[in-house]
């Protein structure tokens, strides 16, 4: 028999380090055992024996340096509650709720709390995160996470050293930014367009390119905590390289994500990569979430100028006119969806038109026998989507993976094509990979940016009817948004140009697509009323598009109330003196969405009241219809109120109403690069940026002290006018009656 050289004994648990031989009695090991157990030098500070592992170090974060596997912190915690008498630790009947409600949670990612005496000997930004991580404080925590870069570069390595590597986990695992917008991103979900951003002066949210500022300040946080563990001698797990992926990714910085996904070979750790790796780098490499790019589909558009030598050949002059067109529109879009890195006008789709990056990704998994699962599957075709190879996807992931044959579904068939219909059948066959939502969202995703609508309406279909599975209303309102803008005049005119007109569909289709989700029996939202609207009003079908927006107006009363359910529970937490994070996020995501649904109406009634043309005086459409619109719509309308008529133009003005003026802030240059008959060159240009004057400004977050209640409730800014005064309601008030309201200020404004 072999000699027992060590035996593990932590926690009243024994183990043998050496396997004993075959067949060696039960009784002898167990004597061993107690023997070995007997002679363990009672635990102390100078007599515990190091623990060893027992299992592989593959996939698990090891130091460059020799460490112990249990740190003094760690160590002083396990010594101090198993020297704690019994009385102390004996269960409080009192605790049982907390322990079922503990129970409940128990599937969300939270930390262990470590001890008050080990918490104060950090500096303190980490006491205060610490604190914030232990009381579930998403806004709090995101507020002294940002003060860590500022730190001293040795103060931090020290601080980031001594703790324990769990918790260092545990603070990118708080990090990352699927939890972080569903917490503390009051704009999640939204697409926040120019028009919207200048109106609303959202320029403490969006920085100039679109991205979310929260994103990129996330990132930094997190590249300088990295920084300081590998100035420790550690490396990174598997898991933290999820996390850093992902905020890259938020961030739409596929460059860092690339950086990130070589550092592994740097570091010597290209073993670890799995599945799930896989799928973070693909997604935060071709921007596959809509997170990643602002939940704007203009942004993940396949221009056809893109597919130019990549996957067809186009005439010279009609890449001249796409360049054209191309400049005409960047001007209107100042920077969003260009690359920061780039010197000149690039947008960040240029940089995925090529499909050799994605090719190689796809069969290195495959070499190196990784697990496909659906959710790689479908990042994968939205790689390949980037870059136009629908075929690939046909060919490789759909038929092979799902059992989906689209056999004769040709890509480019025109209305006299020749192709039977019964040939345009999907077939199914056996799957390897059972499909889900998930697969429907890929698939509008791949073949919506690319202007295959009717494609990617069979295959959900088929999906639905194969599959037995649903079709969700985010699915349905991703068709009807890639559908409108395919059919917008710029991205229309660009598709003609090319000679791709099968890529526009009908003006119908939206019409289609939406009575389609509603036979589904599923409730259309604000989002689905928006596409529909703006759809029937660019068709000038003014009586059908007048039911739709009475009934986004009902969606935006509820909306008003829900504002005001959340101010006065916002404003009672103020009293309270305390801080609720989920009360401040109700706050400001009701606050966010009751403005852009007012801005969304009232571009409605602006395109409304432009489109009206009429050559008769007597003109039903002028003299009734359009002055009942005005005073049903009222509240959404700029004054002054313009329509034109036979005559010429009318122009309402109210005086109690105020009156929106644009400043020029400043202009952005730009040098875009343009192909002319002698060649390639950089042509200068100048993009204004507006800000507009308006109470409906969500810049500012003046203390709730000086702003009352009534200001609260009745409008959604929060900036002081000085020349305005307070409200005669406000006036008569007591201040006997209000005492909570005379302090200096209330420090609710640190949650921003």
């Amino acid at each position: 028999m072999l000699p027992i050289a060590s035996m593990a004994a932590f926690g009243g648990h024994r183990a043998l380090f050496q396997k004993p031989p075959r067949g060696t009695c039960s009784r002898i090991i167990s004597l061993r055992l107690h023997r070995r157990s007997r002679a363990t030098p009672y635990i102390n500070s100078g007599g515990f024996s190091q623990c060893q592992s027992i299992h592989p170090v593959r996939g698990l974060a090891t130091a460059v340096q020799s460490t112990n596997a249990i740190s003094d912190q760690e160590f002083a915690l396990f010594r101090d509650l198993l020297l704690k008498p019994k009385s102390q630790t004996r269960p409080d009947p009192r605790d049982a709720v907390s322990t079922n409600e503990s129970l409940d949670t128990a599937g969300d990612h939270v930390a262990n709390p470590l001890p008050n005496d080990l918490v104060e000997k950090y500096p303190r930004p980490f006491q205060k995160a610490l604190e914030a991580l232990q009381q579930r404080d998403t806004r709090r925590f995101l507020i002294y996470m940002r003060q860590i870069p500022l730190m001293n570069e040795m103060e931090l390595q020290a601080a980031v050293a001594a703790l324990p590597r769990t918790t260092f986990t545990e603070l990118l695992r708080s990090l990352d930014p699927v939890s972080v917008a569903r917490d503390a991103d009051p704009t999640d979900q939204t697409n926040i367009q120019v028009g919207t951003y200048q109106t609303l002066h959202l320029e403490s949210v969006v920085d100039e390119w679109g991205v979310r500022k929260l994103y990129p300040q996330l990132l930094q946080c997190m590249l300088a905590l990295t920084a300081a563990l590998k100035a420790s001698g550690q490396i990174l797990q598997t898991e933290e390289y999820v996390y850093l992926l992902r905020c890259a990714g938020a961030a739409s910085d596929p460059t860092g994500a690339k950086w990130l996904w070589d550092d592994m070979v740097r570091t010597h750790t290209v073993d670890w990569r799995q599945g799930e790796l896989y799928t973070e780098f693909v997604c935060a490499r071709f921007l596959t979430r809509p997170l990643y790019t602002g939940y704007d589909k203009t942004r993940r558009l396949v221009h056809p100028r893109n597919l130019h030598r990549a996957r067809t050949r186009l005439n010279w002059r009609c890449v001249l006119e796409l360049d054209r067109l191309r400049f005409k529109t960047r001007l209107a879009r100042l920077y969003k969806g260009l690359l920061k890195e780039s010197p000149h006008v690039e947008d960040i789709m240029r940089k995925m038109r090529k499909n050799r990056p994605i090719t190689k990704v796809f069969f290195k998994a495959l070499s190196d026998g990784h697990f496909i699962s659906e959710s790689l599957l479908c990042a994968l075709m939205i790689g390949f989507g980037r870059a136009g190879s629908l075929r690939f996807i046909a060919s490789r992931i759909l038929y092979p993976f799902f059992g989906i044959d689209m056999g004769r579904l040709t890509y480019n068939e025109e209305p006299n094509s020749k192709t039977a219909y019964h040939e345009n059948l999907i077939e199914s066959h056996a799957c390897r990979v059972r499909p889900s939502v998930r697969l429907m969202e890929a698939v509008v995703e791949a073949y919506g940016s690319n202007g295959e609508i009717a494609i990617a309406f069979q295959l959900i279909d088929h999906i639905s009817k194969r599959h037995q599975i649903s079709i969700p209303r985010s699915v349905w309102r991703d068709l009807l948004e890639w559908t409108f803008i395919m059919g917008s005049p710029s991205v229309s005119t660009a598709w003609k140009k090319a000679d791709m007109k099968f890529k526009v569909p009908s003006s119908e289709a939206i019409e289609l697509i939406f009575g389609a989700m509603v036979s589904h029996h599923l409730e259309p939202g604000f989002e689905e009323y928006s596409i529909l609207i703006r759809n029937l009003l660019a068709r000038h079908r003014f009586a059908s598009a007048l039911p739709f927006m009475r009934k986004a107006v009902e969606i935006y009363d509820a909306q008003c109330q829900e504002y005001e359910k959340a101010v006065l529970v916002y404003v009672q937490m103020i009293r309270d003196g305390v801080r609720v994070s989920d009360a401040v996020h109700r706050y400001e995501r009701a606050r966010f969405k009751k403005a852009k649904m007012w801005y969304d109406i009232g571009q409605w009634c602006r395109k409304y009241l432009s489109s009206v043309r009429s050559f008769s005086p007597a003109n039903p459409l002028t003299v009734v219809a359009v002055p009942d619109f005005i005073r049903e719509f009222r509240p959404f309308i700029r004054d002054p109120a313009q329509y034109r008529i036979a005559t010429g133009y009318v122009s309402l003005h109210d005086p109690a109403e105020e009156r929106l003026y644009g400043v020029y802030v400043s202009h952005l240059p730009m040098e875009i690069p343009m192909k002319s008959e002698s060649g390639w060159g950089l042509e200068s240009a100048r993009a204004r940026k507006l800000a507009i004057l308006s109470s409906r400004s969500l810049a500012g977050y003046a203390p709730v002290s000086k702003l009352g209640l009534v200001t609260m409730l009745t409008s959604i800014a929060r900036t002081l006018n000085p020349s305005s005064k307070r409200s005669r309601l406000e006036n008569v008030v007591d201040k006997k009656s209000r005492p909570w309201m005379e302090k200096p200020s209330d420090e609710d404004d640190d949650y921003f």
